[in-house]
């Protein structure tokens, strides 16, 4: 085997070895990208709630408003603290990483200047027996003198490229090094930022804990609030009933008035009447142009835009325990969502305007229909568009309300499948 090749066998054997912990870095460096992002999409979620919590304590009046926008941040911090973990962990498998690259880099430092020792004593003790060019002149013929040569000259640069590989083994070993002391650096960054969100934490869960005193000292209060709120919910789900039972009717009788005609004109052209046609109430309803926006519809779930630009779920769908009041329930057909005064409200989808009402303690409500699924907007101050009109997905149709007695801006989603009310939630985009 030649020489060069030695060499090249040298230098591709530190790249395999070199290569897994190359590769493991790859891979935690991209999950550290990913989890940076999050970190700082979060960072911006808690300073937009910073700015509505101390506009709430500008207030002398403590709101249940108040203690969700609270109970929000202090969710979103224990969720910045467990990416700081996630982050922490991932420089941890950096660092591992970046150690197994050092170790092999030195081991493959030691072996090579080994090599080249050895071939240093080699040359030194052939200068005490042959001399180079009676070495070459020994030869039998020109053919092994071109040979003896070769050799000679080959075995030179054998050396200096063994020099050059340990020369730019050890700047590995130092860049390597570096690449480690500044992935500690970082870890002990990370750490530090852990401990400071830890402490905000336990001050967002005092202040939680003396608005959550307060509320309960007005009791009375936040139970009428209660009552009034689920008379709301009751009357904006009744008028979403009824308008969809009545589309449901309506196309009933469309169908209805489509077999009377098809069974005239089967008697009089003489032939049998066509098969009674076994779909339901609501299959009634689904023409093939209700089904093809119903399927776009459909593709979009977990990926429809949020109503607002800005804002955070500060009540979500289903049952769930009152915050303050012992034993009472809050039953939710949609998603609350906090955003700040005067939030443009879009459409999520593109669709047809159902109907607009003033529903009290609902605000001004907006329905728009996509085949068989409705979106319903509720809790508007204003509205931009009108019954019957046609609008595109993020089309502007209003803007939020602001309750000024309870001190809260937020707008009331809500999804339809025909009756059944959907988790809004599900169909959002994930912010």
């Amino acid at each position: 085997m030649s020489f060069q090749k030695v060499i090249k066998i040298l230098g591709f054997s530190i790249c395999l070895l070199c290569l897994p912990s190359l590769v493991g870095a790859q891979s935690a460096t991209d999950k550290r990208k990913e989890l940076e992002l999050k970190r700082k999409e979060l960072s911006q979620k808690i300073a937009e709630t910073k700015k509505v919590i101390a506009e709430t304590q500008t207030k002398q009046k403590v709101t249940l408003s108040q203690l969700k926008v609270i109970a929000n941040q202090i969710k979103t911090r224990e969720e910045v603290i467990r990416n700081y973990q996630s982050e922490i962990e991932q420089v941890d498998l950096q660092i591992s990483d970046a150690r197994k690259t050092i170790d092999t880099l030195k081991n493959d430092l030691a072996r090579l200047k080994e090599e080249y020792a050895r071939s240093v004593r080699g040359a030194y003790k052939a200068r005490n027996v042959y001399d180079k060019m009676m070495y070459v002149f020994a030869s039998k013929d020109f053919n092994q003198a071109l040979k003896r040569l070769r050799y000679l000259n080959q075995y030179t640069e054998y050396r200096i490229q063994q020099a050059e590989l340990i020369h730019r083994t050890q700047k590995e070993v130092i860049t390597a090094l570096e690449k480690l002391l500044s992935i500690k650096q970082e870890k002990l960054n990370l750490v530090q930022n852990k401990k400071i969100e830890k402490k905000e934490l336990e001050e967002d869960k005092k202040q939680e804990s003396k608005v959550l005193t307060k509320l309960q000292e007005r009791e009375s209060v936040l139970k009428r609030q209660l009552s009034e709120n689920q008379k709301a919910a009751k009357k904006l789900n009744k008028a979403i009933e009824d308008l969809i039972a009545k589309e449901i009717e309506e196309a009933r009788k469309r169908e209805e008035a489509r077999r009377k005609a098809e069974l005239a004109k089967a008697a009089k052209d003489g032939k049998a009447a066509p098969a009674e046609s076994k779909s339901s109430s609501t299959d009634l309803f689904l023409t093939p142009e209700v089904l093809k926006i119903s399927s776009d519809f459909e593709k979009n779930k977990n990926n429809l835009p949020w109503p607002v630009e800005k804002g955070y779920i500060s009540e979500r769908y289903g049952t769930h325990p009152h915050p303050t009041i012992k034993g009472a329930m809050i039953n939710n057909n949609g998603v609350n969502i906090t955003t700040a005064p005067n939030t443009q409200v879009k459409a999520v989808f593109g669709g047809k305007v159902k109907f607009i009402r003033s529903i009290p303690g609902m605000g001004t409500v907006v329905l728009i229909g996509h085949g068989r699924y409705y979106t319903a907007y509720a809790k508007l101050g204003s509205v931009s568009v009108k019954e019957g009109q046609q609008v595109g997905i993020r089309d502007v149709i209003g803007s939020v309300m602001t309750d000024e007695e309870e001190n809260i801006t937020e707008v009331h989603f809500e999804i339809w499948n025909m009756d059944k009310k959907e988790d809004p939630e599900n169909w959002l985009k994930n912010k």
